[in-house]
């Protein structure tokens, strides 16, 4: 009777290593990317430093010289984002939300007006 349930042991184990019952997606797949631009609302020049989140999770992302930002390894599904800058108003809401897809990059343009 042990060794019965040895062997059940071993198989569950072997098939939950060998994927059965697992996503049928590659985890590659299963994540994207919200890349993109924070500029200046009135000039379109670019915001470097800015600070670009991800409101539905805990990411966030400076831009750099050319007000650019990535923000990878995002589970697939709805984000809304909010752009933030020192002398601007911060950005976010609906205007800035985006439905990520497997394997996507979604890209904005973040436009912050003056305080």
């Amino acid at each position: 009777m042990r060794a019965f349930r040895s062997l059940g042991f071993v198989l569950i184990a072997a098939a939950l290593l060998a994927g059965c019952g697992g996503p049928s997606v590659p985890a590659a797949e299963q994540y994207g990317t919200i890349a993109g631009v924070v500029v200046d609302a009135s000039t379109n020049g670019p915001i470097a430093g800015a600070t670009v989140c991800v409101n539905t999770v805990s990411c966030a992302a400076a831009t750099d010289s050319s007000g650019k930002f990535s923000i990878g390894n995002l589970p697939n599904g709805p984000y809304d984002l909010t752009a933030t800058a020192a002398q601007y108003n911060s950005y976010g809401g609906p205007a800035a939300s985006g439905n990520l897809s497997p394997n996507q990059t979604l890209t904005v343009t973040l436009a912050l007006s003056h305080k």
